[in-house]
């Protein structure tokens, strides 16, 4: 009977670790393309390539299709208090980094994950070759998370679907 109990125990401590520890089940087809660092879990398709640089994640297609994604963040200034503050800056910044920037579409509401977001949609030239570009904003925890499709215009819509299913299955940790 002793034994049976320690089996007990020892199996239930199992299972509550194992509930306990976070780890998401990596979608078919998916690698996760960030760490346990930051407050989500990106997933993106196996054949994309991975990339990291200063703590922002994200994968590119291939070696000559550079059409890529990307997650980053940022702690908002005290005269941020939305999402559309956030883009305002970013749009100003963008049309003086950028040569031929325009907005194709603005704060079109749609879901990142399981959060609210907003998208936005816009073209801009970098040096000699022109780019579509695909921003969802959301907040959590006091930060705005940016997810960035960037590719050029002939690749934009061969890519939408993997695009698509990883907004679906991000994680906010």
């Amino acid at each position: 009977m002793k034994k049976l109990t320690v089996l007990f125990l020892i199996l239930a401590l199992a299972l509550s670790l194992a509930s306990c520890s976070g780890d998401a089940e990596i979608p078919k087809g998916m690698q996760i393309a960030s760490d346990e660092g930051v407050a989500y879990t990106l997933f993106v398709p196996s054949s994309w390539i991975l990339t990291e640089s200063s703590g922002i994640y994200g994968a590119y297609y291939s070696s000559s299709d550079r059409s890529s994604v990307n997650v980053s963040s940022f702690y908002p200034e005290s005269d941020m208090a939305s999402i559309d503050d956030y883009w305002s800056t970013c749009k100003a910044s963008y049309a003086e980094t950028y040569k031929n920037f325009s907005v194709i579409s603005e704060a079109e509401q749609t879901l990142w994950g399981e959060k609210a977001a907003l998208k936005y949609v816009f073209s801009a030239d970098i040096d000699t070759v022109s780019y579509k570009f695909m921003q969802i904003i959301a907040v959590h925890n006091n930060m705005f998370y940016t997810f960035t499709y960037t590719s050029t215009p002939e690749n934009y819509d061969s890519h939408y679907e993997d695009v698509d299913k990883m907004i679906t299955e991000f994680i906010f940790k």
